[in-house]
């Protein structure tokens, strides 16, 4: 279900899954990870891929009620086995652009961890 969820109020695609949510300061974090499938090297295309870490990729959205909404998606790091070529799975997530300005010169964002 929240697959569906996430998809019908976010446009959360194929590529991803749900993992957890966490409901810290005020917001809340929808965690997904890249499905298996995304995994395919830019030079040679192999699926033959070896991870070597990840880091997660933060997009503020539409807010529920009163609730400041992030989407945290993974951003693999892997290796090709065949033609030892290293690169990251970005998510088709807009560019990152920072914190709106306000005329008080305070962010725009309230959240705690953001």
């Amino acid at each position: 279900m929240i697959q569906s969820f996430l998809y019908h109020a976010f446009g959360v695609r194929k590529g991803y899954e749900y993992w957890r949510t966490e409901y810290v300061a005020g917001c809340i974090r929808f965690f997904l990870l890249v499905k298996p499938e995304l995994l395919v090297c830019p030079r040679c295309n192999s699926r033959e891929i070896s991870r070597k870490g990840r880091r997660f990729r933060e997009l503020q959205t539409v807010p529920i009620g009163l609730k400041h909404v992030f989407l945290v998606t993974e951003v693999p790091q892997c290796e090709c086995r065949k033609c030892r070529q290293s690169f990251e799975i970005h998510p088709p997530l807009p560019r990152r652009t920072s914190a709106t300005r306000m005329r008080s010169g305070t962010s725009s964002k309230t959240c705690a961890d953001s």
